[in-house]
């Protein structure tokens, strides 16, 4: 089956989960991992400037809620660009730091946009509280994974470090006496409010996803007892082989086109994006065939165009 085209559009929020290569527990929930994702996330923001609403490491799982800054065309560009970094570096920094080789992640990440203020929303709660939901924690706040709700939820601003390798081959490598203290660089992630709480002051926002997040949580520990299931302690995260995998191989679902809180609402998105794929693939068809000037619907990408070297057999 052939990939979903990427889009990328100047006024949609994008949801996105990427998971670890069979599952691994590769983003245990420690402050070398939770310093790792935050370092990694505030550097490709840095380098290619995207809209961040929301971003959490679960286990195995990372999972981002983003947008183009605005229309120009390297704003759309950006989010690519910040997936390639962002992952890249992620996977180079998990690599060292669990000492192992190899890909860390299994697929490409999975996008899909939200297409109402509503989807949005529950895709932020969503995100937050997946640790709790999957009885990781009992709270969010609980959780020492990457979550940046302290920043959400009460405007703490987290600080990431990262070294400057670059710095400290320059000065000498391996024979600069210096501590490698000395050549931390520290980064911030910017987040966004959700397009619909932009009208509230900052205040009201965290007042509000205080209460939501309440709620969840509290939804959760009641589904718990229901079901008799046992929450993870502190001592029981820290006890986790990063190496290590679910026990019960969970089967994928697939992939939504769209997240709505309706049907009709999907029912529209599903054929405005039939007209997109219709455009698309006659633009690509015309691209593969040597029409470079053929113009792609917007927000689209071209397909990449393999260079084939032939030997001169005289």
């Amino acid at each position: 089956m052939a990939r979903r085209p990427r889009r990328w559009r100047p006024d949609a929020v994008y949801t996105e989960v990427k998971r670890t290569v069979d599952r691994q527990f590769l983003l245990k929930p420690t402050p070398e991992v939770r310093n790792l994702v935050g370092a990694c996330l505030g550097r490709a923001q840095a380098m290619f400037p995207v809209k961040i609403y929301w971003a959490v490491a679960n286990i195995n799982t990372m999972q981002l809620g983003r947008a183009p800054m605005d229309d120009h065309p390297n704003a759309l560009d950006n989010m690519s660009r910040f997936d390639q970094l962002f992952y890249g570096l992620l996977s180079r920094e998990i690599n060292k730091l669990w000492d192992r080789e190899g890909p860390v992640w299994s697929t490409r990440n999975r996008s899909e946009e939200c297409i109402e203020d509503r989807s949005v929303e529950q895709q932020l709660l969503y995100a937050l509280t997946n640790p709790v939901k999957d009885g990781l924690c009992e709270k969010v706040s609980n959780w020492e994974g990457l979550t940046l709700f302290g920043q959400l939820a009460s405007g703490e601003e987290e600080r990431f470090y990262h070294i400057d390798w670059v710095r400290w081959w320059d000065e000498g490598g391996k024979k600069n006496k210096k501590p490698i203290s000395e050549y931390k660089k520290w980064v911030t992630v910017k987040l966004s409010p959700i397009p619909s709480w932009e009208r509230y002051s900052e205040h009201e926002r965290q007042t509000l996803l205080r209460k939501r997040v309440s709620k969840e949580e509290a939804d959760f520990a009641k589904e718990r007892k229901k079901a008799k299931r046992p929450v993870m302690d502190r001592s029981m995260r820290a006890r986790i082989d990063p190496r290590d995998r679910p026990r019960n191989k969970k089967k994928s679902s697939p992939q939504p086109l769209c997240h709505s809180s309706t049907k009709e609402a999907s029912d529209k998105y599903k054929i405005k994006w039939r007209e997109f794929l219709v455009l698309f693939r006659e633009a690509s068809e015309k691209f593969l065939s040597g029409i470079f000037d053929v113009e792609f619907p917007d927000g689209s990408f071209r397909p990449p165009l393999m260079t084939v070297c032939v030997a001169d057999s005289t």
